[in-house]
């Protein structure tokens, strides 16, 4: 270079100028160089560092979204096949119950499940009544009579409505049903939600029906041939005492009016089906008979309708009433027009320092003084003293007070419950 300097008539000190300043140009910019590439090292380097990290970071991010996804999937088709195995325990348990019809409806009263039962009960197959409204296996008076909505209304407004009427198969035969109808609600949505549809349960209980209307007719051939003969009964006691003496004509007529107290006894159990009566339409048929001023005779405490007598005792006790009344007018406190009966009916209620046994107290007041029990047993006197015991289990306990007659009829200590009520009366 310094030749090319010299041949261009540079001098030598010119030259040496020029090397000096050219160098330190050359090492200024050599070392500017190498401090670019070293800061670009630097940040190079860094910037791998970060992506880096940030490529761990991601990569640790997907394992972990991939490992929670692997578990979501596991617990996903452990639900499914947990609501599977579910679904077909359902079906298998509706499907078993061959005798009840199980069906659901939408709000609209629309079809939309159908069981095994319902295609046994009503004829429809599940393709053939999907969809259809339920309202065709009601009878036409019922859907005359806007029965289907009734029952809908019912129980949606309430929870249930019972179902106990004729319904309509498929081949448009009658049977009697007996179920109920109930919402149909999601357990997941909480009790508050809206219902989905309804849920119907029946059964076909046209023999027991069609057994409880030959027993209610043949209930009512009986009580009408008993009439009959206990009105025969009292023609011929008519008859036979026709023209007798005075004695024996007071006896007929007595005679006929234990018939008729008898007959509305009678009457009382055969309106409960014979299983027994209520105690306090007991008492009231044994009075009925008798020409009683009811302003003289209070049965305000003979309300004890949770007391339900077996049918004997219900014989016995109408006719132990009927009784007490015929020798309260003859002999009592209705014998003369100041005096009066109270009758009382209790409920055994030994707990709380009561009876043990249903009671059922007679007390005379107002009428003739009493100075001790009658010297001659009459017929109603025998039948309190030793013929409830023999009848029926029953006893009493006459007390011939000054006042007036008091009289405890102890009532038979097992008792019936009531139909459709617990014997506890609940």
């Amino acid at each position: 270079m310094r030749r090319a300097l010299a041949q261009a008539g540079v001098s030598a000190a010119e030259v040496a100028g020029l090397d000096a300043d050219e160098l330190a140009r050359e090492r200024a910019d050599r070392a500017a160089d190498r401090g670019v590439a070293q800061s670009a090292a630097v940040e190079a380097e860094a910037r791998h560092g970060r992506e880096m990290a940030a490529g761990r970071a991601d990569l640790a991010a997907s394992q972990a979204a991939n490992k929670a996804l692997r578990r979501a999937n596991a617990a996903l088709a452990e639900s499914r096949a947990a609501l599977r195995a579910h679904e077909e325990r359902l079906h298998l348990i509706l499907d078993s119950t061959a005798d009840y019809a199980i069906f659901t409806t939408d709000l609209d009263r629309r079809i939309t499940s159908w069981n095994a039962g319902a295609e046994r009960v009503l004829g429809w197959t599940e393709k053939e009544i999907l969809g259809r409204p339920a309202d065709i296996i009601f009878t036409p008076e019922d859907r005359a009579a806007g029965v289907p909505q009734r029952e809908a209304a019912t129980a949606l407004a309430e929870g249930r409505a019972e179902n106990e009427r004729w319904h309509l198969r498929q081949d448009g035969t009658r049977f009697w049903a007996s179920g109920q109808s109930m919402p149909l609600r999601d357990p997941a949505a909480g009790s508050e939600a809206p219902p989905l549809g309804l849920l119907a349960i029946m059964r076909d209980q046209t023999d027991r029906k069609r057994a409880e209307e030959r027993r209610a007719v043949l209930t009512n051939e009986l009580n009408h041939r008993v009439k009959n003969t206990l009105a025969v009964v009292q023609s011929l006691t008519r008859l036979g005492t026709r023209g007798a003496s005075p004695d024996l004509s007071s006896f007929a007529a007595a005679f006929q009016r234990r018939i008729f107290a008898l007959a509305r006894a009678h009457d009382l159990l055969t309106h409960e089906d014979w299983t027994g009566a209520p105690l306090d339409g007991v008492v009231r048929a044994g009075l009925t008979p008798l020409v009683v001023d009811g302003g003289r005779v209070d049965l305000s405490g003979c309300d004890a309708e949770e007391v339900f007598l077996p049918a004997g005792a219900a014989l016995t006790l109408a006719m132990a009433v009927h009784e007490l009344a015929t020798n309260a007018l003859r002999h009592g406190a209705l014998s003369v027009p100041s005096g009066h009966v109270r009758v009382a009916c209790r409920a055994a209620n030994a707990e709380n320092g009561g009876t043990a046994r249903d009671t059922v107290e007679w007390v005379e007041r107002g009428g003739p003084p009493i100075v001790g029990p009658p010297a001659r047993r009459g017929f109603g006197l025998r039948l309190l003293e030793r013929g409830l015991a023999m009848q029926s289990g029953m006893g009493a306990d006459l007390r011939f007070e000054p006042e007036g007659l008091r009289c405890t009829l102890y009532l038979p200590s097992s008792r019936l419950a009531r139909p459709g009520r617990r014997a506890d009366g609940a």
